[in-house]
């Protein structure tokens, strides 16, 4: 069986007593506990809208805990391994996959209504193998083009067009031999940060029936061979690059565009760009658009609450993702909702800043639930750092990735 799953199970019974029970029994009004990973700006909007629900209901009461999302997982599955942790878990979808798999949720299908889900879009219930495991409060979480309406008033709609803005735009100013200003920047080196051109040239990273990875193949080599003819031949990218360095670039209007999402966009408010979103570029030579992945942000059941508790969870889950509260999220965070009513509002009259977001959203690519999808995104960074750094083709690199793929996934799950 699972190799993760011998370790998680010696861990939880280690520190079974060390965590507040879901079922143990208490004085006063009963405690509802959520785990959460929201970042900072959705972690104080939690707390007031928290405290809201608190005032209304006397005789029970939530209570919320943040941690950064790799500890929430681990911590998380440990605990309610060990018959512990929160009632309600907070995170993005592609959680889903090894906490079911772990049987530390349970199944909401029977949980809420047919009712309950007629509210939603279909997008905001997290699937895997048939069966709905969170509710959602948002969807994104996705790249997009963000451009700086000086140094580009309209922003390419094509590769073709990107190449050619690109070196118009990218300069060296002080005669020093290197450009210190692009047209475009971003975290090229990181696997994420590529699927959007692994799409535009056909591929994708995973089987989602087999949960083998699927990037030996030339489609895979053409999109890696692009991001190097970009830096290499067409020299408009940075030949070394990082997060940090392409957020600092465009925030300094050394860069005209970045790829990045709504997690970066409070930043640049901050930094006063004026920038607008649009969608990736389309791939004039295989008819297809840039696509990045999109995944929802929602609450899932820990499996040990029971029937006694779950009244009191079904109704803090509906609270949390209902009408009023995603209401609240679009006009103060920018995000795109998936409670039915608010996002046909949304769609039909966006905010300036979202129709980009949304634009793009309609040209995006769910995020696998698979668990396996964990280990193929570890998988594909070596390899596609080594063709970068120009130790390997664009060719080798694709097939090195796969097989260093399949190796973590045999080693994790076999």
């Amino acid at each position: 069986m699972l190799k993760y799953l011998i370790g998680v199970c010696v861990l939880a019974a280690l520190i079974f007593l060390g965590f507040s029970t879901v079922s143990r029994k208490q004085d006063g009004p009963i405690r509802i506990r959520v785990w959460h990973q929201k970042d900072l700006s959705e972690r104080n909007l939690m707390i007031q809208q928290v405290k809201r629900y608190n005032a209304l209901n006397k005789d029970h009461q939530v209570e919320i805990l943040w941690k950064e999302n790799e500890e929430l997982r681990s911590n998380y599955i440990i605990a309610a391994m060990g018959g512990t942790g929160p009632d309600i878990l907070y995170g993005p979808s592609d959680n889903i996959g090894v906490l079911s798999l772990t049987k530390t949720i349970q199944p909401l299908d029977s949980v809420f209504n047919t009712t309950f889900w007629n509210r939603y879009t279909p997008d905001a219930a997290a699937v895997y193998e048939g069966k709905k495991w969170s509710v959602a409060d948002q969807v994104g979480n996705h790249l997009t083009l963000v451009y700086n309406k000086k140094m580009v008033p309209n922003p390419p709609k094509t590769l073709d067009e990107l190449i050619a803005l690109g070196k118009k735009l990218t300069k060296d100013t002080n005669g020093d031999g290197n450009p210190d200003q692009y047209a475009i920047v971003w975290n090229y080196r990181e696997p994420f940060f590529f699927v959007p051109f692994l799409t535009a040239f056909g591929g994708w990273v995973i089987d989602e029936k087999t949960g083998n990875p699927t990037l030996d193949n030339d489609k895979t080599a053409n999109a890696i061979q692009f991001i190097l003819d970009l830096r290499d031949k067409h020299k408009i990218i940075p030949k070394e690059i990082d997060y940090d360095t392409a957020e600092t670039l465009f925030k300094e209007g050394k860069a005209g565009m970045v790829i990045n999402g709504p997690w970066a966009w409070g930043g640049y408010k901050d930094a006063n760009l004026d920038f607008g979103l649009a969608k990736l570029p389309f791939n004039n030579q295989t008819q297809l658009w840039a696509t990045p992945t999109v995944m929802t942000k929602g609450y899932s059941i820990n499996v040990n609450v029971g029937p006694d508790k779950m009244p009191y969870v079904r109704k803090v889950i509906s609270f949390l993702t209902g009408a009023d509260v995603q209401t609240e999220m679009v006009n103060k965070l920018s995000t795109i909702p998936v409670y039915k009513s608010v996002f046909d509002k949304v769609t039909a009259n966006p905010p300036v800043l979202l129709k980009g977001a949304i634009a793009q959203y309609k040209q995006s690519r769910p995020t696998p639930t698979n668990p396996r999808l964990r280990q193929i995104w570890d998988g594909m960074r070596g390899p596609y750092q080594l063709v970068m750094s120009g130790a390997i083709s664009a060719r080798k690199g694709a097939k090195e990735m796969q097989a260093q793929c399949s190796k973590l996934i045999e080693d994790t799950y076999l």
